[in-house]
């Protein structure tokens, strides 16, 4: 066997954001009076509680008075009772770049995937979205039409269904051989992605959701995704922009399994360093122009509109980026938004259907529960500073 190894520094270009699934509240926060320095400027920052071991430490009416607050004020905060709380008591740091307010900050925070209560990038979502833009480059235009094999129409409430073994399959024919269990037939098995390296302090961010906008069926617009008239706002804990982690790639290339499990070598070439990498710049490249087409289709119908400033924004940092973007030193969007089906089956099925008048797309989007007549994806999430930076782009610097 021989096994190669491709160290990889990671750098960060806008927030990632891999969830852990969790949440916590103002029970498990604590908000510092003191700021914290980073690249000599004054942040504000939170504390991450223990908060059972914190509970535990307290007298009964001290417990009391918690537990009949919270039951009274879901917006509790700890300070409200105890202004100061000992140091023994903080897991980690959470640096805030929310923007400034009067009130102490109080609100639900998406947690992060963590390791020893600090921030990483797992290698299975690195190796998730390489083997997206490896799809997106493997799957021939002849194919796309065999995407309608894996919907189903139902009569009665009029709508198309995923077969989710037969979108399985579709998926898995490109990766995998005939022989051998699940376990060993797919391609992928001989790439493995190490997690990254950790970061010390998560960044906590205010995101907003945009969204396209449609009049009779046509792009009318961008709009802010509301909640009882106000902006809807989410707080992420994520990795900052400008941060860089080390990774590795290793391949393990047996050609004596491979030729017994009898890979095409079409499927070979998925292990080779420079199909991979050019793999992932031309996917990228495709990405970052659709993102701006996207952004430029529907800015032209409010440019006096407040938006116009974060669409500009977002148009911007992706004509940035799109330079850095390189066959060596290849772009890649990891975590929030980086799926199969929002980036590399989309991409791939709107470009067909241009190029050869079907509405395959159209079908597709009647699967969601969710009404999508006029864009897919239809959303996205952005800081809600001045930056206004989209989630999830990294650059990949193989040493």
């Amino acid at each position: 066997m021989e096994v190669k190894k491709y160290p990889i520094r990671i750098k960060t270009l806008s927030p990632i954001f891999i969830g852990s699934g969790n949440t916590f509240d103002a029970l498990e926060y604590y908000n510092s009076p003191n700021p914290i320095n980073v690249n000599k400027k004054p942040k504000k920052q939170l504390k991450r509680i223990n908060f059972d071991k914190f509970f535990l430490s307290l007298n009964d009416d001290e417990k009391d008075r918690i537990l009949s607050n919270v039951s009274d004020d879901s917006r509790y905060i700890l300070e409200q009772d105890f202004p100061k709380i000992n140091s023994e008591f903080y897991r980690y740091t959470i640096i805030n770049e929310c923007p400034e307010s009067k009130d102490k900050f109080k609100s639900v925070i998406s947690e992060h995937i963590k390791t020893m209560d600090e921030v990483y990038i797992p290698g299975s979502s690195i190796k998730g979205a390489i083997k997206t833009a490896l799809f997106y480059n493997i799957v021939p235009d002849r194919d796309i039409e065999k995407i309608q094999n894996i919907l189903s129409f139902n009569k009665y409430n009029k709508r198309y269904k995923i077969n989710n073994f037969k979108y399985n399959n579709f998926i898995d024919y490109y990766f995998s051989t005939k022989k051998g269990n699940s376990a060993q037939k797919n391609i992928m098995r001989f790439l493995h992605v190490s997690d990254s390296s950790t970061e010390k302090y998560p960044r906590l961010y205010e995101i907003l959701t945009i969204m396209a906008e449609s009049k009779f069926n046509q792009p009318n617009g961008i709009k802010l995704y509301r909640n009882n008239k106000n902006p809807s706002k989410s707080y992420f804990e994520t990795i900052a922009p400008k941060r860089g982690l080390d990774t590795e790639l290793v391949i393990n290339y047996d050609k004596d399994i491979l030729e017994e499990l009898e890979f095409s070598n079409k499927q070979k070439q998925i292990l080779d360093i420079d199909f991979i990498k050019n793999c992932i710049y031309t996917f990228s490249k495709d990405l970052i122009n659709y993102e701006i087409d996207f952004f430029n289709k529907y800015d032209q119908y409010h440019k006096m509109n407040e938006l116009n400033e974060i669409v500009n924004n977002l148009i911007d940092f992706y004509e940035r980026i799109s330079k850095y973007n390189s066959k060596k030193n290849p772009l890649l969007r990891i975590g929030a938004g980086s799926g199969l089906m929002a980036t590399s089956i989309a991409m791939k099925v709107k470009q067909y259907d241009r190029n050869n008048g079907t509405d395959i797309f159209d079908q597709i989007m009647g699967t969601f529960y969710k009404k999508y007549p006029y864009e897919f994806p239809k959303s996205r999430k952005i800081l809600s500073n001045n930056e206004n930076l989209p989630l999830s782009w990294v650059q990949l610097n193989f040493k």
